[in-house]
């Protein structure tokens, strides 16, 4: 008895090009989720996507920063115009900046919050709405173990995933 079948689930991994993303995304490809991928940088996309279609998955890419509102939700509209309802969202970019909190540019400070903890928000607002509606859904948002384990060079990475 398969006990993690996603067949006919739709899932939205953002950050979804490399990395933690990209394994997350596959694990869920390889329960049979179709993949929709949220990225920045076009040609990490284009490496991905071709990726997951050398495995015989399904996936399809969308650019946008999750950190803009208009972006994400035109994004989101587009995906369910032309894919279908998102079943799973797992809210998975991020980024970080190593600097001593003492020396770290408030700028830095504040794109590491942008990314890490606003992104999560719009896109889980979203993606809420439309779960709410249907009344199935699931949205994961990843954290690190430096929620607890805070170090002096990474404080706005730790702040935001706390």
């Amino acid at each position: 008895m398969n006990l993690f079948d996603l067949k006919g689930k739709r899932a939205l991994i953002t950050g979804g090009t490399h990395g933690l993303g990209q394994a997350m995304a596959e694990g869920l490809a390889q329960a049979g989720a179709e993949l929709v991928i949220t990225g920045t940088t076009p040609s990490k996309m284009e490496d991905a996507l071709a990726y997951y279609k050398s495995k015989g998955y399904t996936a399809t890419g969308y650019i946008f920063d999750v950190t803009d509102e208009k972006a994400a939700a035109e994004n989101i509209e587009l995906i369910t115009k032309e894919l279908g309802a998102i079943d799973i969202l797992i809210n998975n970019a991020g980024i970080i900046k190593r600097e001593l909190a003492i020396t770290m540019p408030v700028s830095d400070f504040r794109q590491v919050v942008e990314v890490d903890l606003v992104g999560p928000f719009i896109m889980s607002q979203l993606g809420a709405k439309q779960m709410i509606e249907r009344q199935s859904g699931k949205i994961i948002n990843i954290c690190s173990m430096m929620s607890e384990l805070g170090r002096t060079n990474v404080s706005a990475y730790a702040a935001a995933k706390g």
